[in-house]
């Protein structure tokens, strides 16, 4: 493997990973929700959670194992009833949080839940491995960790920059005050939708 596809396996990564952060999902609505209430610090956190989720999702994407999903699909299901349990709570949580005044919580909390609130949810891992299988299907194993690098570098800066342009919208602002309303009715909604997918 050359000097060019570790470059090219790098650009990929980072890419993808400020691209497929983008989309509606569960981190990206965390990070509203709490940079809507003030929690700066604590949504920064969420979305390095989340990207370092991302990573190992990606990881095991591209390095082409797995499909070991397939081979267990009672654990697949488990873990999607456990993903949409976490999502439940986080959203329960934060609506009775919403009208507290915004304490103060360290970001390596919001690390824990930006991990929580994805790397147990092997949907986005059957995302990643179609995502890989459709723009690299023969990458060579240190190339795949390589993009997997990229992919969190470019979820953290895309969640970290989401969750500083919220935070700089007026608190007493109509936009703030919808977009936490929304950002606890999809939580909502992506917890029931994640459950009712695992239990069909």
């Amino acid at each position: 493997m050359t000097v060019s596809d570790l470059a090219a396996a790098a650009g990929l990564g980072l890419s993808l990973g400020v691209v497929t952060g983008m989309p509606l999902g569960v981190v990206n609505v965390a990070i509203v929700d709490a940079a809507t209430h003030g929690r700066t610090r604590f949504a920064i956190g969420i979305g390095i959670g989340g990207a370092l989720a991302d990573t190992v999702h990606s990881a095991i994407a591209f390095a082409s194992v797995g499909h070991v999903l397939t081979r267990y699909p009672d654990a697949t299901r488990a873990l999607s009833i456990v993903a949409a349990i976490v999502v439940g709570t986080y959203a329960a949580i934060a609506w009775r949080m919403r009208s507290r005044p915004a304490p103060t919580v360290p970001r390596r909390y919001g690390i824990v839940t930006g991990l929580l609130l994805t790397l147990p949810n092997p949907a986005p891992l059957a995302a990643w491995i179609a995502v890989a299988g459709a723009v690299w299907p023969t990458i060579p194993r240190a190339a795949a960790f390589v993009v997997a690098a990229g992919v969190g570098i470019g979820s953290a800066l895309w969640f970290t920059a989401l969750a500083r342009f919220i935070a700089r919208l007026p608190r007493e602002h109509r936009v703030t005050r919808v977009l936490t309303n929304v950002a606890l009715v999809l939580l909502a909604a992506l917890a029931v939708v994640g459950l009712v997918r695992a239990l069909v």
